[in-house]
């Protein structure tokens, strides 16, 4: 199975190492030479030859090779352990519970996510929760990574955010000098939970900016990098995005300000997007569970997802403050349908 996922939320685990074995990391890696077939022609037969400036990356608990497992010489391998342990330094002073964790592609990334025990409530009535996410690769494809994130209970939808002077997220890579870069990283998330109530301080004010239908729309064009003389007819991927725009979750706490297009955009990117297949596995049926799970995976670890996110994010920081204008009258949505051809 490609995807492993484990809900921990109602386990009541507050440890990191619990939280490890429930959701099922409590195994390390270890690399292997190896080698390369080659044939001679003059002799008429093959010949294998070492790859000594590479090395392949495998489970010890399965002995099977994770992923492309092929990492340069200058790979060092970080375990499960060592690199969730950031968790217990980062929140020494925090009570965080763990509600999710696990691995995909068999182990070759792993991930686990607690809950801080602080969030926020803003005037609209919506809310947000804290969350610290930690990941890591063990193929060299994705370095080892901490971030932020805050989630809207109402859709489960996770926001990114991405403030000036972000101390949201942090990655370092698998290199020999990992551990003495780790500590760097550790301190830069300690003072990433104080940056948390700014983050808040801006998602309220963003529910209480008023925007009219078409400035909503506006926002939307801008943040999928349209022309705003585009009309809906001409862009396709509002048909996807005019049924949440209607119908969004919790849009009895967004609609009429900036919050809405902004939960729009994040509820269409976490639950709607396609999920392409996985390399070789083109054609497969998959199940509504595996794509569920592709989605979770996609939403707190595809760069461009998380990237999407993040610059909405900033896009709407700059609407706040008055650095981007939104153009757009009233009265637009309500002949929205007729103005994009639907019945």
């Amino acid at each position: 199975m490609s995807y492993k996922i484990i809900d921990l939320k109602d386990k009541n685990i507050y440890s990191t190492a619990a939280a490890i074995k429930e959701a099922g990391l409590d195994w390390e890696v270890d690399e292997g030479k190896l080698q390369l077939e080659t044939y001679l022609p003059q002799e008429n037969r093959h010949e294998w030859k070492p790859l000594t400036n590479h090395k392949g990356i495998y489970r010890t608990d399965t002995s099977e090779p994770l992923g492309q497992c092929v990492v340069g010489k200058g790979f060092s391998l970080v375990q499960n352990t060592q690199a969730f342990h950031c968790f217990d330094r980062i929140l020494s002073s925090h009570q965080a519970q763990f509600i999710s964790g696990g691995h995909f592609h068999n182990g070759a990334s792993v991930f686990l996510q607690c809950k801080l025990p602080s969030g926020t409530q803003m005037r609209n009535g919506d809310t947000t929760e804290r969350y610290l996410l930690i990941a890591q690769g063990h193929t060299g494809q994705q370095s080892l990574t901490a971030r932020f994130t805050h989630i809207r209970p109402v859709c489960w939808n996770t926001l990114m955010a991405a403030l000036r002077d972000s101390y949201h997220s942090y990655s370092l890579k698998h290199t020999k000098n990992w551990e003495v870069k780790m500590a760097s990283a550790i301190s830069y998330m300690k003072r990433g939970l104080k940056h948390l109530d700014k983050v808040e301080q801006m998602f309220d004010k963003m529910s209480a900016f008023r925007l009219t239908e078409e400035q909503q729309i506006s926002f939307l064009k801008l943040a999928y990098e349209r022309k705003q003389d585009e009309t809906l007819r001409e862009w396709k991927k509002w048909a996807k995005l005019e049924p949440i725009f209607l119908e969004a979750k919790g849009k009895e706490y967004s609609e009429g300000s900036l919050w809405h297009p902004l939960m729009v955009l994040s509820e269409f990117e976490d639950h709607v997007a396609p999920v392409n297949n996985m390399r070789g596995e083109s054609g497969k049926v998959r199940t509504p569970e595996v794509i569920q799970q592709a989605r979770q995976v996609r939403a707190m670890f595809h760069n461009p997802v998380v990237n999407r996110k993040a610059d909405a994010f900033k896009l709407a920081v700059d609407v706040v403050e008055g650095r981007t204008e939104l153009p757009g009258k009233r009265g637009f949505l309500g002949n929205l349908k007729s103005a994009v051809g639907v019945a």
